[in-house]
C-alpha cells in the first residue's frame, strides 16, 4: 500500500491554507462582531461566520485529500472497469 505523494501534498497545502482562518473568524468575531452588534451594525458578524466556514470547507476538503492519499487503491481504474463490464 503506496502513499500517493502529491495526493498528500496538495492535501496539507489546503490544511495550511485554512488554518489562519480557523483562529480569524472567531477572532474577528469578538473583537469586532459582537460590539458592532450591539450597535446595530451586522457586517462583521457576517465576515466572521464567512471567515469560519472558509476555515470548515479548506480544512475538510484537506482532510479529505490527505486520506484519499493514504487509503484509494492504486488499481481504481481497473475495479470500475470490472464494475461496467458484467457479466451476462
Amino acid at each position: 500500500m503506496a502513499t500517493n505523494k502529491d495526493k498528500l501534498m496538495e492535501g496539507v497545502r489546503f490544511l495550511a491554507l485554512g488554518f489562519p482562518f480557523i483562529f480569524m473568524g472567531p477572532a474577528l468575531m469578538t473583537w469586532l462582531g459582537i460590539p458592532a452588534y450591539r450597535q446595530g451594525n451586522y457586517i462583521w458578524i457576517g465576515v466572521s461566520i464567512l471567515l469560519m466556514l472558509t476555515a470548515a470547507f479548506l480544512c475538510i476538503r484537506g482532510l479529505r485529500t490527505v486520506l484519499s492519499a493514504f487509503f484509494d487503491a492504486e488499481d481504481e481504474p481497473a475495479t470500475k472497469e470490472k464494475e461496467s463490464n458484467p457479466k451476462v
